[in-house]
């Protein structure tokens, strides 16, 4: 897993760190990680380079509507979750899947890209 935020990358890495839930990261990233912000897919692209993935085997999870366009510009699947700062402007901007929890999108984690359905 990767985080990927607009905030600047120093910040967002004492976040996750914080948190206590940096091991469970790969990669965290912030919007001076790269030259383009979102939701311009470089970010995203630069991210799936280096995990090696395609995008139709990613899922970006995030809470507005940039992060939606984001993962529509890099070709991801794209979970929106209904809490958070943006998750107010989900409806004009329809994710793949929308949850409340987390947890909700273990089940599609284990299906095959090429069986989900947009």
């Amino acid at each position: 897993m990767a985080v990927y935020t607009n905030k600047p990358v120093r910040v967002s890495r004492s976040i996750v760190e914080g948190l206590g839930i940096a091991g469970h990261f790969r990669l965290v990233h912030g919007g001076n990680s790269f030259e383009r912000k979102k939701p311009d897919p470089m970010g995203v692209e630069s991210i799936l380079r280096e995990f090696g993935a395609a995008p139709t085997q990613a899922m970006f999870v995030g809470d507005s509507e940039v992060d939606v366009q984001t993962a529509r510009n890099a070709g991801t699947w794209v979970c929106g979750v209904t809490y958070g700062f943006g998750s107010h402007r989900l409806a004009e901007y329809p994710p793949d899947l929308l949850v409340d929890n987390l947890t909700e999108i273990l089940p599609y984690l284990s299906v095959s890209p090429t069986s989900r359905s947009r």
